[in-house]
């Protein structure tokens, strides 16, 4: 019994001797002592058991006492683990550990108990693809390196997600759907029966863009669910009282396409081209084939005011005159299909099909996404996902042949949904491979670390502000939609520049003059501003409240006259903007020479900015237009305003031709 406790007895040390970190820590030793510095790196050593404690983060890391060598720069060249130095990021990795992003079991001594998932610990690390995630545990807002982290956020933002599947984010605040799903109250004024069941049948059949899924209806069910949205329409007053007598539309076949072009329609919509590939923005629903969807009294009725039949329509108010509606309306019906109803042939819909298409409508939380006359907004329709990347294996149950980690068992569901039950109601997405794994990276984001740690820990997102101008500035703002594409005082769109100071950057009579007919101010560009038939009054209206209201005190509109620059100065300008700092090869300043179309041209910008304001830009761009790609240059007093003058000298594209 002696000898057999001795042995026992033994076991410990000998087993904490043969263990795996000190059998990395010599293999350490080993590599360095073959390097030229040696020495220092022996010196930086220190053998034995490490741990870093996180007591806020609930994180114990014994990670570095095998990955020894992650500090050590000098080792870059070493690609074996786990002798690799880390790759340089913004934290500390004393003070965030590993743990905290790479996740694993930082308690554990051996390869297989930190890395891997095991009995006594599910939570492996996590593949190197989904990464990201572990950022946005801290950054609940965007940023520069979490591009995959920055379009699951958009993703699952823009597909409604968050309409069903409730999401509260660590700071309190839920997260909020950007998509833009129609009122259905009204459906019956707008299509037909008959594309009512092809859309629900497979949205991507109309429009491949379409942000709605499939929810892989039967035709019975597809049958019955247009005909309770038919029925449960109700007339809107509002489209039937603007009808009036019909104006002609012109009779040039080209008519249609030149006023969808001049009026930049494809800045927010996208239409399918002669080779089946799609041109336009996707800030508004793809129209390839609007003229197999809508009724042409509705098409009309839109185009001259759309907010009488959606008063929260990004589409702004033209102001076309009849004729030009019927111009572009006729362009716009002539956009058809006709597979897409050819074999759709539906009877009149009974009593009870409509009731089961009502009861359909129910089950499937239509009335999470769409306004349906009858149906109340769900509450808790699909599980809460806040903390959906901490959620425990033990309690999730996986389709045959995927693997048992929680990122492919999020990947899965959001591939194929209908793989884990055929009576579940989440519907058939068409997310792309790289879609799907930024999806993923957002969801594992949302893990329990995330909700308990201390806000001090956070980088808090940047919400939208409520900001609304005020008076009759403020109404043909709200009228024009200039919101959907501009952001002011921290509330809009990020497709237009920031107007938020736009009366200390600009002059008040090119503001005039862009706004009754906008010009082009980067060549390269597809998306511009359309014009939007403004009368003298509103414009007038318009460009006094932006000239006297969006400034900042950091530019003093008439501190640089024209007159304060010399031709010395113009001259001196020249030079720097060609030779020191090869301006032209972003900015175009003479059209027939300059070969710059990543930054704006610059032919007439002395007739378009105010001198202060291009001063202060030059001195500190990022200050002035955060997110700009123009460089800080760290120009001196003096180049700044050589520069300026040189800028402000240019009228003209035919003056700059003539220099």
């Amino acid at each position: 019994m002696s000898l057999v406790l001795l042995a026992m007895l033994a076991i410990a040390p000998a087993k904490n001797f043969f263990s795996e970190w000190r059998h990395y820590q010599k293999g350490y030793l080993k590599l360095v002592r073959t390097r030229a510095d040696a020495l220092t790196l022996e010196r930086h050593f220190s053998p034995g058991f490490k741990q870093i404690w996180l007591p806020e983060m609930g994180a114990v890391d014994r990670c570095t006492t095998c990955h020894v060598g992650l500090k050590e720069a000098s080792l870059s060249d070493v690609s074996l683990q786990p002798y690799r130095p880390h790759p340089p990021i913004p934290h500390s990795l004393t003070e965030f550990g590993c743990v905290v992003c790479h996740r694993g079991q930082g308690a554990a001594t051996t390869v297989e108990e930190a890395h891997s998932s095991t009995k006594a610990w599910e939570q492996p690390m996590l593949p190197t693809r989904y990464l990201e995630s572990s950022c946005g545990q801290c950054h609940l807002g965007p940023m520069l390196g979490t591009p995959q982290l920055n379009l699951g956020r958009q993703l699952i933002t823009r597909y409604g997600c968050v309409r069903c599947h409730a999401v509260v984010q660590p700071d309190g605040t839920r997260m909020m759907a950007s998509d833009d799903p129609p009122s259905l109250e009204h459906i019956a004024e707008k299509t037909t029966r008959e594309w009512v069941y092809a859309w629900v049948k497979n949205p991507q059949a109309y429009a491949s863009t379409a942000t709605m899924p499939n929810f892989q209806l039967s035709d019975d069910d597809a049958r019955d669910v247009s005909a309770f949205l038919m029925a449960q329409s109700t007339p809107l007053p509002a489209i039937h009282s603007q009808h009036g007598s019909k104006a002609a539309a012109s009779p040039e076949a080209t008519a249609g396409a030149s006023l969808y072009g001049e009026s930049f329609c494809a800045s927010c919509h996208a239409v399918q081209n002669a080779a089946g590939a799609l041109v336009g923005g996707d800030l508004g629903p793809e129209l390839t084939r609007i003229g197999s969807k809508a009724k042409p009294e509705w098409l009309e009725a839109w185009l001259r005011n759309s907010s009488l039949y959606d008063p929260d329509t990004k589409m702004p108010h033209y102001r076309f005159d009849p004729k030009q509606i019927a111009t572009l309306a006729g362009f716009l019906e002539a956009k058809t299909d006709s597979d897409l109803l050819a074999n759709v042939h539906l009877s009149e819909a009974t009593p009870a099909q409509i009731q089961h298409g009502k009861t359909l409508a129910t089950e499937y939380g239509c009335a999470s996404c769409h306004e349906i006359n009858g149906i109340k907004t769900p509450e808790n329709f699909a599980p809460e996902l806040s903390r959906v990347g901490s959620r425990s294996l033990a309690v999730l149950a996986f389709p045959e042949g995927i693997p048992h980690t929680l990122p492919d068992y999020i990947d899965a569901k959001v591939r194929n949904p209908r793989a884990f039950g055929s009576g579940l109601k989440m519907p058939q997405y068409t997310f792309t491979e790289q879609q799907r794994s930024a999806i993923t990276t957002a969801l594992l984001a949302l893990t329990e670390r995330a909700q308990t740690q201390p806000p001090a820990l956070r980088t808090p997102a940047v919400h939208e502000s409520n900001y609304r101008p005020a008076g009759k500035a403020g109404q043909l703002m709200a009228d024009l939609r200039c919101f959907s594409c501009h952001a002011i005082n921290g509330r809009g769109g990020d497709m237009a520049p920031d107007l938020s100071w736009e009366g200390s950057a600009v002059q008040r009579s090119w503001l005039a003059d862009f706004l009754r007919n906008p010009e082009t101010l980067r060549p390269a560009l597809i998306r511009r501003m359309p014009k939007f038939n403004l009368t003298a009054d509103e414009i007038n209206t318009l460009t006094d409240y932006i000239m006297v209201v969006y400034q900042t005190p950091a530019v003093d509109r008439d501190s640089m006259p024209a007159s304060s620059f010399t031709p010395d100065m113009v001259e001196q300008g020249r030079q720097l903007f060609y030779s020191k700092y090869a301006c032209q090869s972003c900015h175009i300043v003479d059209p027939h020479k300059d070969k710059g179309y990543i930054g704006p041209a610059l032919w007439a910008v002395g007739a378009h900015l105010n001198g202060a304001w291009v001063y202060a830009y030059l001195k500190n761009p990022q200050a002035m237009r955060p997110g700009t790609l123009e460089p800080d240059q760290h120009l001196s007093d003096a180049e700044a305003r050589s520069l300026t003058a040189f800028l402000m000298a240019q009228k003209s594209a035919k003056q700059a031709g003539k220099k």
